[in-house]
Order: structure tokens, then C-alpha cells, then sequence
């Protein structure tokens, strides 16, 4: 029996899928929190880098939900934790404003994608950089996924 919560969740689902995805907010359902998805993505997954990110992603058949994501700022570049948390923020930040660009392109190529970001730098830059090239990243995403979809690689990538 379900109960009203999966209804509730089930509805909600149902309704921002890829065609309510056109706002800006981020949704706990978007993050990705599967340890094995994770694993999976950082051993057979492609990699992109704009420095200072480097993005980590696997392209999926399609899903429920289009593009999932991670953050990751290592201890070893930045040591304290309210840098990391700023970095952090700034990051998903980025990405909220950003992923417009990728969506459209997930959606012609019939596709789900895993992503996550690292932070390569031993400094805090500003929000701008980090948008600068977030943006840039995304469109280097969006051709990669387009470019081997056209060509038939359906799944991952090449480790």
C-alpha cells in the first residue's frame, strides 16, 4: 500500500521530470548519492577539465531524471573546511545557472548523465571564474555526449 508520501513523491516526479526542469532550482533527486553509480562513473567514465573543475560523468540510457551530480573539493588543496564549503557553493551555484546548457542536449540524445565536479586548484578563485568556466565545461560536456551518441556509444566511455 502506498502511502501518501510516494504518492505525493510519485506525483511530484512525475511533474518536474525533464519538461518542469525549466526554473532554476535544484532538487534532492538531481544529487547523486548512489555509492555504486559513483565508483562506477570515476572507473569507466569520461573526463573533462576547464581548470580549475574537472568533471567526471557516464552517459546512461534515459532515466527519470536527466542529469545527476556531485561536488567534490579535495582536503588536500584546500584544508580549511569554510573554503571548501564556499568552493562548494560557488560550484553548485554554477551549475544551477548552467545546466540549461546541457539538458536540451541530454534530451535530443535520449540520455541520462552522471557528473561530478572536481576542484583541481590550491586557491580560492571568485564566483566569476568558477562560472566562466563552468559554462565552458557544459559545452564541452554537450558535444562529447552528443558526439558519441551519434556515434553509437550508447553507454560509457573508455576509462
Amino acid at each position: 500500500m502506498k502511502t501518501t508520501f510516494h504518492l505525493f513523491f510519485s506525483y511530484f516526479c512525475n511533474k518536474i521530470n525533464i519538461e518542469g526542469m525549466t526554473g532554476n532550482r535544484l532538487y534532492k533527486f538531481e544529487k547523486l548519492c548512489s555509492r555504486t553509480m559513483i565508483n562506477n562513473m570515476f572507473h569507466g567514465g569520461k573526463s573533462a577539465i576547464c581548470y580549475p573543475l574537472r568533471a567526471v560523468f557516464s552517459v546512461t540510457d534515459k532515466e527519470s531524471t536527466p542529469a545527476q551530480f556531485l561536488i567534490t573539493v579535495p582536503k588536500k588543496k584546500i584544508r580549511k573546511a569554510v573554503n571548501r564549503v564556499l568552493l562548494r557553493r560557488r560550484i553548485r551555484e554554477a551549475y544551477r545557472l548552467n545546466r540549461n546548457l546541457l539538458i536540451p542536449c541530454l534530451e535530443d540524445n535520449d540520455c541520462s548523465l552522471k557528473i561530478a565536479f572536481v576542484y583541481l586548484s590550491d586557491e580560492i578563485v571568485d564566483y566569476g571564474v568558477v562560472n566562466e568556466k563552468m559554462q565552458a565545461l557544459m559545452n564541452k560536456i554537450s558535444g562529447m555526449v552528443s558526439k558519441d551518441r551519434s556515434q553509437g556509444d550508447v553507454t560509457q566511455a573508455e576509462p
